[in-house]
């Protein structure tokens, strides 16, 4: 695989984009929708006055003169990406070579008079083309060639209601890495570890509304948002040789091989509005304290394994175990204070009928439900000009665990320390998690250089340490160089 697939068509590209740059200048700051950047997942429409979750204390909501303004159209901008991950163990293999066109857009719906009017409507669109031919060698569930629309949503705002509808990403939580809260969009199979301490989401179909409360006293923000998808979603397997094709998925794919059990096709919710899922978050902001009360019902993400006995050929029994992703709930509640250059936030999550994994093999229907208590508490803290600090420590508390696949107590923390050199073009630090509970971990140093306001190169040295059956143990064998070309349009 050395060297077959070399990034010709990015090459292409990014000279052609580079061309027709020279007419047009290049847009700051990150991308909406960009997986790498700090925002990703967030609304692009944050930072807009009239898009905000709140108007300002004691004054009533205004559409800024810049606004009114604005004429009608969409700004179109995106990025050029030559990103290629080699495992840096026996072999050298390659695990992604992906090569990626990204475009994204927003804008307008109304004309020049019609957002003077209370009623703004505005849209924005995100998506790929994606080459990654490493990927697809090692497995099915990457296409060589992959074309598909990222978020797709339309926004309408008015004096007191948000409404959003559309394919999005919608991050509940305040948690840095580990969210026990942030369950609306799945993590997405084809490339679940981002880094050390991050994994990536795929957006889904859904309907949210945010109604502004009144305020009075120290209670400068309130807002309550609700969220409707009509159609869960859900975390896909990973394919027989996919790099992330976890330990124990991998032995029952062997046992059923060798004819000693059976593994069922994936069960994902399939009904439309009977597999609807549903969230209420309530959001204050008062003395500088952010706080949110979260319910949420759902299917889980990560399946569990059903089991059934089925007579095969020759009248054997045999254990037949089907992913499947039963319903449960969840409540909890966040918060996040600012102190001078520190912020302190935490979380807290009760899902009371969560289904997990039993231990003993022959149990029907091969899970329970228990009580799951998650949490997260952390603190980041700027130090001098740049150095910046985030450390997290995460815990889960299982109800009656004794007869579980999973231990009754787990714990860790996430981490990571960067700051900035060569006039703030380079950005350098480490980052990665530490399971107390496994005794598994990642660590991983970084670099990103921005050369002038269009490129950017960056590396990373991601290292999985700890027992072959741990969480980061089992994949040892992904220890990689991370090496990532960009020029942003």
């Amino acid at each position: 695989m050395d060297g077959q697939y070399p990034p010709v068509v990015l090459l292409v590209l990014i000279l052609l984009a580079a061309a027709g740059h020279a007419q047009q200048s290049a847009s700051g700051g990150s991308l909406p929708g960009d997986p790498f950047g700090s925002g990703f997942g967030g609304d692009p429409f944050a930072d807009e006055p009239a898009f905000r979750s709140g108007p300002d204390e004691g004054t009533d909501k205004k559409i800024p003169e810049t606004l009114s303004r604005r004429q009608t159209g969409f700004d179109l901008r995106g990025y050029l990406e030559s990103r290629n991950k080699i495992r840096t163990g026996a072999g050298r293999t390659l695990i992604s070579t992906r090569q990626r066109l990204w475009l994204e857009s927003d804008g307008d719906l109304f004309s020049d008079r019609q957002v003077e009017n209370t009623l703004q409507a505005r849209f924005f669109t995100s998506g790929a083309l994606d080459v990654d031919p490493a990927a697809a060698d090692l497995s099915d569930d990457h296409d060589t060639v992959r074309v598909h629309a990222q978020e797709v949503f339309v926004t309408l705002d008015t004096n007191n209601l948000d409404v959003v509808l559309g394919r999005k990403m919608l991050r509940w939580g305040t948690g840095d890495g580990i969210n026990p809260l942030d369950l609306i969009n799945p993590i997405d199979h084809r490339d679940p570890i981002a880094s050390g301490r991050a994994d990536t989401r795929v957006p889904v179909v859904l309907g949210q509304a945010i109604l502004r409360l009144p305020t009075f006293g120290s209670l400068q923000e309130a807002t309550l948002e609700g969220v409707v998808i009509p159609l869960a979603q859900v975390n896909e397997l990973n394919a027989a040789g996919s790099a992330w094709e976890g330990r124990a998925l991998r032995e029952l794919r062997e046992a059923e091989a060798q004819g000693r059990l059976l593994l069922g096709s994936q069960q994902e919710p399939d009904e439309l509005v009977d597999d609807a899922e549903f969230g209420l978050r309530l959001a204050v902001t008062f003395s500088g304290w952010d706080l949110a009360l979260i319910g949420f019902y759902g299917h889980i993400d990560s399946p569990v394994f059903a089991r059934d006995r089925v007579v095969v050929s020759g009248g054997d029994e045999l254990s037949r175990l089907t992913p499947t992703h039963p319903s449960f709930h969840a409540f909890g509640i966040n918060f996040a204070k600012g102190l001078d250059r520190s912020t302190i936030r935490g979380e807290l999550s009760v899902k009371p009928d969560l289904p997990v994994m039993l231990s003993d093999p022959g149990a029907m229907p091969g899970y329970a439900r228990r009580s799951v208590i998650e949490g997260v508490m952390g603190v980041d803290r700027t130090f001098g000009t740049n150095l910046y600090t985030n450390f997290q420590y995460f815990f889960t508390y299982i109800e009656d665990a004794g007869d579980l696949v999973n231990e009754r107590h787990d714990h860790g923390m996430t981490y990571e320390v960067h700051d900035l050199f060569l006039r703030d073009d380079l950005k350098a630090g480490v980052r990665g998690v530490i399971s107390f509970s496994d005794k598994s971990w990642t660590f991983e140093p970084y670099a990103e250089l921005s050369l002038g306001d269009d490129w950017l190169l960056a590396t990373s040295l991601l290292v999985f340490e700890g027992p072959e059956d741990s969480r980061f143990g089992q994949f040892t064998a992904n220890d990689m160089l991370n090496v990532r070309l960009r020029y942003s349009f």
